[in-house]
């Protein structure tokens, strides 16, 4: 079954300067934080990482972090060292899997009709891995034509990420909501049966300030609002085996 994106989906969701993308930069930044704070000097390999956007903007968070992507597409300018293409995690030599101690799966198991089965699979060839770090889309009342041109098969709610770590017999460390600015709006289209756009829009050079105020507002309501107050996303820190100490 084809898991990765199209010429057509690639295009139109990693657009030049995508990175620059209010999106892109909130979510780096919310994850190069718990990472800091879980396994600052861990090395993390992201599945499923695209054309590493979170790569990128991770590594320059100072995070340890590489990437791999089934689909043999170009890294963006400047992470191509640090991305391989067009390779499966799995296959990746032993020597390189020994070397990560964590994984991250940002929006990506919401792709597979079986992300159990994936994952088990997947920690079996990372022997060394203790994290695996997860990103969703939430809150099936959100489901649009977005999701069904993405190819996803569902969206999340926190109940369904502890769901899915109990299955695995993973230990959720910690799991909370987030975007939730951009909730309400995605909500009100969805009762109006307004279709959501295809195409993610790069912000150019005089529009980025405001990209880089809407990330920093975007950082304010994941500290002041609870975890279970909703967003169109939500994240998932398991710990995956019990010797793990934090």
């Amino acid at each position: 079954m084809k898991t990765t994106y199209s010429d057509e989906q690639y295009e139109l969701a990693y657009p030049p300067g995508i990175e620059h993308h209010w999106w892109s930069a909130a979510r780096n930044e919310l994850i190069a934080k718990l990472l800091r704070e879980k396994c600052a000097d861990c090395n993390f390999l992201e599945v499923g990482c695209g054309k590493g956007v979170a790569v990128l903007g991770l590594r320059k968070e100072g995070r340890n972090v590489r990437g791999v992507e089934l689909a043999n597409v170009q890294p963006l300018s400047g992470v191509e060292q640090w991305v391989d293409s067009g390779v499966d995690a799995c296959d990746l030599a032993l020597e390189t899997r020994l070397t990560y101690e964590g994984l991250l799966l940002l929006d990506v198991i919401e792709h597979l009709p079986d992300p159990e089965a994936f994952l088990n699979s997947l920690l079996k060839s990372f022997p060394n891995v203790s994290f695996v770090f997860v990103t969703v889309p939430a809150g099936q009342e959100l489901w649009s034509n977005y999701d069904q041109f993405a190819g996803h098969h569902r969206r999340y709610s926190l109940d369904m990420l502890e769901s899915l770590g109990a299955t695995l017999g993973w230990t959720l460390d910690r799991a909370e909501y987030f975007f939730r600015l951009s909730y309400f709006p995605m909500r009100l289209m969805t009762m109006l049966g307004i279709n959501r756009q295809l195409k993610m829009v790069a912000p150019g050079t005089a529009l980025r300030p405001l990209h880089r105020l809407v990330c920093a507002i975007s950082r304010l309501e994941q500290t002041l609002l609870p975890r279970y107050v909703r967003g169109s996303s939500a994240y998932a820190l398991y710990k995956v085996r019990a010797e793990v100490e934090t």
